[in-house]
């Protein structure tokens, strides 16, 4: 017998969009499915949608429980699939209809324990830097988790950590019992989930072919603007530091990690001055002024090597390593004006 997929989907007020989610799975070409739809606490129409769909196909299996977040949901899910193999979708996004049989004829070949495989984002597929094929325990370290963290200076070469659009031996759960962390304590669950998951794994290989649909929803915790979130991510640095350590991660992964997580703090000054209108300014410049004297962002702007950064990228960070709100205020305007924030 064909082995059965179990495909995640943690569902929270997403009425909107979920039927195209859910549409996208029921049609897959790989019909050994189980789809388990997970409402966490919506208190939308959503739950009713997903008991449509489990009426109709006896692969859906439909959960309600209290909201507890993502990762938890995540969770939740894995507890109950009995799938051979666990993919995830978000309920905003959806797959190409091929995108199962592409994942599990690629297991069936490589024996890897991870299949990952491209995206789609705004329609377009987006770039992987990394050669499509497989990579073994040593090269998941050396290579994988150093891309993991993040990008170049000036160059977009990370390899991404999300758990969507990649398929997981059950075993990896079953066995080795990943959990995926709650995102109100480490901000991008996928991230500290992905450092955990690596280093387990014997072989994971890598696609090229586009199986997913991300879907940029501006309501969501990654793109909201939320008034702690900083703290949240500089939690988040601390933990992938100490792990970096841990596992003697190569010198590029620091460095790697620290350009990311500047650039989550330079969005959340984005994030302010884009809703100065609606906070008001003074409570903008304050929040950029708090935000360039805390001693764990100043610590990381200071330690980054001055030569990876091009000229506007230089101002900005003398700006706010002098602390001048007013001038980290008025150039994050003008980057706005120029781009939308994603």
């Amino acid at each position: 017998m064909k082995d059965c997929i179990s495909i995640i989907v943690p569902v929270y007020n997403v009425e909107k969009y979920l039927r195209r989610c859910v549409d996208s799975l029921v049609t897959q070409t790989y019909e050994n499915l189980e789809i388990l739809l997970i409402d966490d606490g919506s208190r939308d129409g959503s739950l009713s949608i997903c008991r449509e769909y489990e009426k109709i196909d006896s692969r859906v299996r439909v959960f309600h429980k209290e909201n507890e977040g993502l990762g938890l949901t995540r969770n939740y899910g894995t507890a109950r699939a009995v799938g051979d193999y666990i993919t995830f979708v978000d309920s905003d996004d959806y797959l190409v209809p091929d995108a199962m049989e592409v994942l599990i004829k690629k297991a069936w070949e490589t024996q890897a324990d991870i299949i990952s495989a491209n995206m789609y984002y705004k329609d377009k597929p987006m770039d992987v830097f990394l050669p499509e094929r497989l990579y073994d325990s040593d090269e998941i370290q050396r290579i994988l988790m150093v891309r993991m963290m993040g990008n170049s200076p000036n160059i977009l070469d990370g390899f991404s950590y999300t758990s969507t659009a990649k398929l997981f031996k059950r075993e990896l759960f079953a066995e080795k019992k990943l959990l995926f962390p709650s995102e109100r304590e480490l901000i991008w669950e996928d991230l500290a989930f992905s450092v955990n998951a690596f280093p387990v794994c014997g072989a994971i290989y890598i696609t090229h072919y586009p199986i997913y649909y991300y879907c940029f929803n501006e309501g969501s915790l990654t793109h909201s603007y939320k008034p702690h979130k900083l703290d949240l991510i500089m939690i988040l640095y601390r933990y992938m530091t100490d792990k970096i350590q841990e596992l003697e991660l190569p010198d590029e992964a620091r460095q790697r990690l620290d350009n990311n997580f500047i650039g989550h703090i330079r969005t959340c000054i984005k994030l302010e001055v884009y809703y100065a209108g609606q906070n008001g300014f003074r409570k903008a410049l304050a929040n950029i002024g708090d935000t360039c004297r805390r001693k764990d962002v100043q610590r990381l702007i200071r330690s980054y090597p001055k030569q990876s950064f091009n000229r506007a990228q230089r101002i900005y960070n003398f700006f706010m390593e002098n602390r001048l709100a007013a001038g980290v205020y008025l150039l994050t305007w003008m980057q706005n004006r120029k781009k939308r924030i994603e």
